[in-house]
């Protein structure tokens, strides 16, 4: 009955509406109710598959010692996040990365840590949706969540999953951020299909073909807002590697370059 009600719930709050089918998640398993949500979309089989590398982009220095609570997770005391349940899977990369020079760490001489260092702005970067759509890629929805994200360069079509925006959408994406990033022994799926979706929308342009191509569902006010919540979702969190929607930026990348008019 519990079950029943977890899912129906998810039904209810989760934005991708159009799953087909869910993953079989044992409550009695769950940590609690956003674990729970967190693996109906990211199922567990997924973890272990990959070392995780992260990149925080720092704001303003906090002084030393500070260990008032802060609302946002990606601006909590080192001290206070690395003592998070599950976060030792991400102490090692994070210590790298959280160096004042950038997140380059004292030892990034050798060819293996350049070789695992996060990659640029420049290296995830992918056309927007108007550039794409101009170079002749169709958008297509697909019944699915963000496992189903796939570019068929034969076809030129990037298929893209459902999802419906409204006022609780930030909010719910954004606990599934910092709680992935926290205990997740995987790849941060949620993280990259985030910046993902704030790389291909840049105006409300982007939104609007999205919009009338049926895979995102506005709820807002106007496709403005829809590309500022892209935009204002993974400024602080980001994912160096996972296979899965890495393999979809390259191939996306791969055809726009490769256009005669690019």
């Amino acid at each position: 009955m519990l079950n029943l009600k977890f899912i129906g719930l998810f039904k209810e709050i989760s934005p991708f509406k159009m799953m087909e089918e869910y993953p079989t998640i044992q409550v009695s398993k769950s940590a609690h109710l956003l674990d729970f949500l967190y693996h109906m979309i990211v199922p567990n089989i997924l973890e272990g598959q990959d070392t995780i590398e992260v990149e925080f982009k720092q704001g303003e220095e906090e002084e030393e010692g500070n260990e008032e609570s802060n609302a946002d997770f990606s601006q909590l005391p080192w001290k206070t996040v690395s003592n998070l349940p599950g976060f030792k899977v991400l102490k090692q990369p994070l210590e790298y990365l959280f160096s004042q020079n950038g997140g380059e760490s004292e030892n990034s001489s050798s060819n293996s840590s350049l070789k695992n260092k996060p990659p640029s702005v420049e290296e995830i970067t992918v056309p927007s949706v108007t550039e794409l759509l101009n170079s002749g890629v169709r958008f297509l929805p697909t019944n699915g969540s963000i496992l189903n994200i796939t570019f068929d360069a034969k076809t030129c079509t990037f298929y893209l999953p459902t999802i419906g925006l409204d006022a609780n959408t930030e909010v719910f994406l954004k606990n599934l951020v910092a709680y992935e990033a926290s205990v997740a022994s995987g790849p941060l799926v949620v993280t990259r299909y985030t910046e993902l979706m704030n790389g291909i929308i840049d105006s409300d342009e982007d939104a609007k073909i999205l919009r009338e191509k049926g895979i995102i569902l506005n709820h807002l006010k106007s496709d403005k807002e829809v590309a500022n919540l892209w935009s204002g979702m993974s400024k602080l969190l980001r994912l160096s590697r996972e296979p899965l929607l890495d393999k979809v930026i390259e191939d996306v990348n791969k055809y726009y370059n490769g256009r005669m008019k690019v």
